[in-house]
Formats: C-alpha cells, sequence, structure tokens
C-alpha cells in the first residue's frame, strides 16, 4: 500500500489544518485520515459509524463500491446545537487499477442553505399574501410573445397554467367591453410613451361571473430608454367594488324613501288644508239644512206636506254627509294601506269596470274601446279604485253627449308606459287644472255633475305612492285625457 500512503501524506499537507472537513475512507468503512476539521467536529470518530451524519451520507456510496466521483449533502449539529450543512465531493483512491480508498472533501454550505431557506420563507409569504390581499403579479418581456403569471394571478382570473398561456390578446378577451377600449388606450401609452398605468377594469372568468380588479403596470427600459419589460400587480377588489355598489343602492333608496315621504308630507299637508275647508263648508251645508229642516218639522200645527218635504230634505242631507264620510274614509285609507306589488292587467281591470258601468245603467249606449295587453306592476286593489274613478268620471261627464265615446290607450314615454283614459265628455277650463286633483275640489257645480270631489284626489294619492304622477288636459266641451304613468 505504499501508493496509499504516499496519497495520505499528500492529502495531510494539503488538508491538514483546513477547517472544513476531510476524510479519507477505507474499503470497510474506516476512516483512514481525518483532517484538523474532521477531528473536532468528530473526536473520537474513527470509523463512518462514529462520524454520524457524514457516514449516512457516504455509505450508500463506499458499500456500491462506485468508482465515480460522486457528490452527496449531508448535515448534522454541532456541539452548540447549531445546524451546520456541508457539500462533499467523494472521489475514488486508485493504487494500479483498484479503487482502495476514497478522498472525502467537505465544503460548509450553511449559509448557502439558510439563504436557500429564508428565500422558501420569503416566497411562501409572499405567495400566502398574494392570497390573503388578493393581489397577483405578472411579468412581460416585450420581446416575448407570453407574459409571466402569479399562481394568485391565475386564481383571480379562474385559470390554470395547464389550460391558459397568458397573452396580451387573450387577456384583452376577458375584459368587459366597456372597459376594453380604456384598457387598450392605457397600454398604448405605456408602449410608446412609457407611462406608468393603474386603472379598474372588470373581467369575465370562464364560469361567466364578474370580477372587479385593480391593476398597475410599470415599464423597465434599458440605458438607451428602450422598453425591455412591463411588470405589474393586479388586485381583485371585487368585494370592495360590490360593497361600494350597495352602498351607493342604499343611499339610493334611502335618498328615493326621504323624496316619497316628503311627498307624502306634502300631501298630507294639502290633504288636511282641504279637509279644515270640506269641514268649514261642505259639513256645514248638509247641517244647515238639517238643522233648518228640523226647526219647521218641529213648529206646531205644521201641514203633513211641510212635513214630508222637511224629512225629505233631510234625508237627502243626511245621504250627502254620509257619501262624504265614506269617500273621505277611503281617501285616508289609500295614503295608510301597505301596497301588494303584483302584475295587474290594466286592460282586463278597464273591461270589467266598464262592464259593470253599463249594467248600473243598461238604456245608455257609449262607444268604448280599449287596448290590449296594458299591463303594469301595481298594487291590485288601488289600481282598481283609480281606474274607477277615472273610468267614473268619463261615464258620468259623458251623460250630456248625443254620441258618448270613452277610450283607455296607453304610450311610451321614455322608459315607462303611460295609460290614457280619454273621453268627449264636458271636458273642464285648463286655467283652473292645478284644482283637479285637489281633495274636495269640483270643478263642475253639484246641480250638474254630483261628486264629493275626492275621486281625483284619491287617483293622484294610488298613483304618487307608486311613484308615478297623473295630469290631465282638456278643452271645455270637447272632453278630457287623463294621463298616468304606469310603475
Amino acid at each position: 500500500m505504499a501508493g496509499l500512503d504516499a496519497y495520505l501524506s499528500f492529502v495531510r499537507a494539503s488538508f491538514g489544518s483546513g477547517a472544513d472537513p476531510v476524510v479519507v475512507i477505507g474499503r470497510a468503512g474506516t476512516v483512514l485520515y481525518a483532517n484538523a476539521g474532521a477531528q473536532q467536529r468528530w473526536p473520537e470518530g474513527s470509523t463512518l459509524e462514529a462520524a454520524d451524519s457524514l457516514g449516512r451520507a457516504l455509505l450508500p456510496v463506499v458499500n456500491a463500491g462506485n468508482d465515480d466521483v460522486r457528490r452527496v449533502e449531508w448535515g448534522d449539529e454541532g456541539a452548540g446545537g447549531v445546524r451546520s450543512w456541508y457539500a462533499c465531493t467523494v472521489a475514488p483512491i486508485r493504487v494500479g487499477s483498484d479503487v482502495v480508498a476514497w478522498l472525502c472533501v467537505s465544503t460548509d454550505t450553511t449559509e448557502v442553505k439558510r439563504n436557500e431557506e429564508r428565500l422558501r420563507r420569503t416566497e411562501k409569504l409572499m405567495v400566502d399574501t398574494q392570497g390573503v390581499a388578493h393581489l397577483g403579479t405578472w411579468q412581460w418581456d416585450v420581446s416575448e410573445p407570453h407574459a409571466h403569471w402569479s399562481d394568485e394571478l391565475y386564481r383571480i382570473y379562474g385559470l390554470t397554467p395547464e389550460t391558459y398561456t397568458p397573452s396580451y390578446e387573450g387577456y384583452l378577451q376577458m375584459i368587459h367591453p366597456d372597459d376594453r377600449q380604456r384598457v387598450i388606450d392605457a397600454t398604448n401609452r405605456v408602449f410608446n410613451e412609457h407611462v406608468p398605468y393603474s386603472h379598474d377594469e372588470r373581467i369575465f372568468r370562464p364560469d361567466g361571473t364578474m370580477r372587479y380588479l385593480h391593476t398597475w403596470a410599470y415599464p423597465i427600459r434599458d440605458d438607451q430608454g428602450r422598453l425591455l419589460t412591463l411588470v405589474g400587480v393586479c388586485q381583485d377588489i371585487t368585494d370592495r367594488a360590490e360593497a361600494e355598489e350597495n352602498v351607493r343602492r342604499l343611499n339610493a333608496d334611502l335618498e328615493q324613501r326621504v323624496e316619497e315621504r316628503t311627498r307624502q308630507l306634502e300631501g298630507s299637508m294639502r290633504d288636511l288644508e282641504a279637509f279644515n275647508a270640506m269641514v268649514t263648508h261642505d259639513l256645514r251645508g248638509p247641517l244647515g239644512t238639517i238643522e233648518l229642516a228640523s226647526v219647521v218639522a218641529a213648529r206646531p200645527g205644521a201641514d203633513p206636506e211641510r212635513l214630508a218635504s222637511s224629512r225629505e230634505r233631510i234625508k237627502r242631507a243626511i245621504a250627502e254627509m254620509k257619501s262624504l264620510i265614506d269617500d273621505l274614509l277611503a281617501f285616508a285609507t289609500i295614503q295608510n294601506a301597505a301596497l301588494n306589488i303584483e302584475p295587474v292587467d290594466v286592460s282586463a281591470l278597464a273591461r270589467d269596470i266598464l262592464a259593470e258601468l253599463r249594467q248600473r245603467e243598461p238604456g245608455r249606449v257609449v262607444d268604448i274601446a280599449v287596448e290590449p295587453h296594458i299591463a303594469c306592476l301595481a298594487d291590485h286593489a288601488m289600481m282598481r279604485i283609480a281606474l274607477q274613478n277615472l273610468l267614473g268620471n268619463a261615464w258620468k261627464y259623458t251623460t250630456r253627449v248625443a254620441l258618448p265615446s270613452i277610450q283607455v290607450l296607453s304610450s311610451a314615454a321614455g322608459k315607462r308606459r303611460v295609460l290614457e283614459v280619454r273621453d268627449n265628455g264636458a271636458g273642464f277650463d285648463m286655467t283652473h287644472a292645478n284644482r283637479l286633483f285637489a281633495p274636495f275640489q269640483r270643478l263642475h257645480a253639484e246641480r250638474d255633475f254630483a261628486g264629493t270631489g275626492l275621486g281625483l284626489a284619491s287617483v293622484r294619492r294610488i298613483f304618487e305612492r307608486h311613484g308615478s304622477r297623473v295630469w290631465a288636459e282638456s278643452t271645455p266641451g270637447a272632453g278630457a285625457a287623463f294621463f298616468a304613468e304606469l310603475p
């Protein structure tokens, strides 16, 4: 073994005082040589089993008898409990053609290992952070057709690396059509003017769901100012966008409620003023009649004819008061009743009401035309009351016309349909139109057309409660047209 002794002398001279462990291993696994670094680490290490951690790494190589140069890694804890890592190069030592031992030169890679572990933890933390923040990253070398996406960006778009290769054209196809041109313009500015961009956009995932994203893009240029790469960040802000939209809807709903409540209060004030006028005027008339007739009837020696006349006048006054009170109660109910919104066939409802009017006066001949398929979403009972008043008025005010006509039509007004009830009856003077829908206001004398003055006020209140409005057009003696926005 003169050759081996000479080799050991060479190793001793080369690695003897080195801090990294260097050992020579015999065929039986015996440590034939250990430098200062190895002896410091394994003071009693005469065999690979004694040098436990190194032995676990080297025994497979020794036992396999492989004469190739191999590289293995091993690590263990030192005396202070600190973990150290080594990269070990194992080279065969030959005497003639026989492998008689192995030279094992270890290099301390602890700092490299620690850096790798720190990098791995940093990458994992970045991935976890991106997932929590719904933040994906991308990078596009403009000389290449495809970009590189982070795992979180694939998740944001509902895609996988196996099913999608990132490209500018594919990205544009996923953007909401209303946002696409804005994104194209921003991208062109980055390419042509090297201006970073930051904007919101909407995209559609493959499953059809829409997501709201905020995207940043930053250009990277070379020393000559040429664009090399685009790097970007994309954050899924769907939750925030939907929350903001909910707030906007709630604010709009609140504003609508406030507006509706204001209208109701204004209407209540108008109705209160009208009620005061009614109490002082409309109810005083019948009460005065009753009082006068009672005085006449109470006089001694009143003849039977005058008594009968007084009783008749009292009866009519009571009926008039009862009608006023009934209409007033119905009017108040409209304001306070809950709305039950459902589909309403307005055409069918109008035909039913007109049939009832004809049944009450079978001798009247009225030309009636009802447009089919007029419909809306409203409270069915209230819509019936409104139509009863509108059609009842048309029926009443055409009684003195030779050829009476009533039409129920609809027309378009922007995004809404408008109901029209037309007649060729008495009509009214438009200079008094402001009184038309006010409670207890009548544009015709009681002796000409009976009524309490609450019918059209009820119509207005019903449509206002549905968020709609009513109005009328007329010429005296040439009929009237009443319009109402269908809810």
